[in-house]
Order: C-alpha cells, then structure tokens, then sequence
C-alpha cells in the first residue's frame, strides 16, 4: 500500500512539473514587446528598441519603418564599465578603459512580426 502511494505521488507531481513546463513558450532569457519601429534609433550596432539594441541590418529597419512591430528574441547582455572591477597597473595607476558605462542588452537574432492595426 505504501508502494502504490509513492509511485501515485511521484508520477502526479512530475507531470504536475512537466506541465509547468510546457506552457512557458518562451526561454527565462528571452524577451517580447511590441513597439513602433523608428530609423532614427539606428546604429552600426542595429536599432535602439525599449532599451534593446536589436540586431538588424539598416535596409531591413527601413522597411520597417513606422510600423508597429513584434519583437521576440533572446537576449544577451554586456557589462558595462560601471558594473567592472577597476584595474591597476604595476604603478597602482587605475587603467582608463574605454566603452559603455551602463550594462547594454542585445537582441541578436531577433523574430520580427509586423502587427497590423
């Protein structure tokens, strides 16, 4: 008796879990949002999208241009300058480094799906 209720236990919670898991479509590091897509955000690095640098080439965000589009993608971040230790040299002079001074969040290949209104 004790046997069947740890095997009838064990069996509900694990699809208990399996179902959890299945309903997430959507990686913990990855992102959605919908947002109008403006030229003007764009950089050698791809395009400024809610605090995103989306990777895409430029002819591909003017196309898009003005047009209320889905972003989904996973995303990756680099620290910036301020979230770095400092370093010294053998003097104890600390190093000057160049680069961003906040963290930056990248969108490398991103799923762009234009929303019609």
């Amino acid at each position: 008796m004790i046997f069947i209720f740890v095997q009838l236990s064990a069996i509900i919670f694990s699809q208990t879990t399996d179902k959890m898991n299945s309903h997430s479509n959507i990686p913990l590091d990855s992102i959605n949002f919908v947002t109008t897509m403006n030229i003007a955000n764009a950089t050698k690095e791809g395009i400024y999208l809610n605090g995103y640098i989306v990777n895409i080439s430029y002819d591909e965000a003017k196309e898009l241009n003005g047009k209320t589009i889905k972003v989904s993608g996973k995303v990756t971040i680099i620290k910036g300058l301020k979230n770095l230790p400092k370093e010294y040299d053998e003097k104890g002079n600390e190093i000057i480094r160049q680069g961003r001074e906040e963290d930056t969040k990248y969108i490398e290949f991103p799923i762009i799906e234009i929303i019609k209104i």
